[in-house]
């Protein structure tokens, strides 16, 4: 008998909110767009910010996009090193759509 809990278990329209904390080298201008850009493609509300070396993003959306748009941004765009890269539950509520912030 099967005990771990496996992503086809849950249901598939499970809708998450997470904050991704990004550091390495990054062009503020760069990843703002890639992440605007990857966020379009999959659907995902949110938010980003960024300043030299470091972005903080939040995602809401299916598990299974939110999970794609982490993948993406832990690779970032091709002008960007990412060194560190933290995802946190986020508990607070995420505006509909993409907005990039002024940080």
């Amino acid at each position: 008998m099967r005990t771990e809990e496996h992503a086809t278990d849950r249901p598939h329209n499970l809708t998450v909110r997470q904050r991704f904390h990004i550091r390495g080298i990054l062009l503020p201008k760069t990843f703002l767009c890639f992440a605007a850009d990857r966020a379009a493609w999959l659907d995902i509300d949110g938010w980003a910010e960024a300043a030299d070396g470091e972005a903080i993003v939040v995602a809401a959306g299916p598990e299974a996009m939110v999970g794609a748009f982490e993948m993406a941004l832990m690779l970032g765009p091709l002008d960007a090193l990412v060194q560190d890269f933290e995802t946190f539950d986020e508990s607070a509520a995420v505006p509909q759509g993409f907005v990039i912030a002024q940080k």
